[in-house]
């Protein structure tokens, strides 16, 4: 399911439970290529409850460089 505004909110809860740096860009739009990481055909919200977002599913940056 792809739901941009729940996908930030439990990208935040995952990296605070876990202890993990939160490297995804706060608003979901890529640094680089400016797509939204949590749309269609990136991050669904299942991914961002369960996996730390390290850089953009479409332009491939990473954000912990």
């Amino acid at each position: 399911m792809y739901n941009i505004q729940e996908a930030i909110k439990v990208q935040k809860e995952y990296c605070e439970k876990t202890g993990s740096p939160h490297f995804a860009p706060y608003t979901g739009g890529c640094y680089k290529c400016r797509r939204n990481i949590y749309g269609e055909g990136g991050y669904s919200v299942e991914y961002a409850s369960k996996g730390l977002v390290t850089g953009c599913p479409f332009c491939n940056r990473s954000y912990c460089d």
